[in-house]
């Protein structure tokens, strides 16, 4: 195998992995940022259906 096409190939996979981290940084942000959207939204739904409820019933 001749020295050019073996730097071809660590290339080629250093590029693969250092796109892959970038994704998958992308990605957990993404969720990350989603799921406490989500939870201030839940806990905003159950004080607002916790003060909706008649304690004389």
């Amino acid at each position: 195998m001749e020295t050019g096409s073996f730097n071809f190939w660590i290339l080629l996979w250093k590029g693969v992995f250092i796109l892959t981290i970038w994704i998958f940084t992308g990605m957990a942000v993404w969720v990350t940022i989603g799921g406490f959207r989500d939870i201030k939204r839940l806990f905003a739904r159950l004080k607002e259906s916790d003060q909706s409820i008649d304690p004389s019933d």
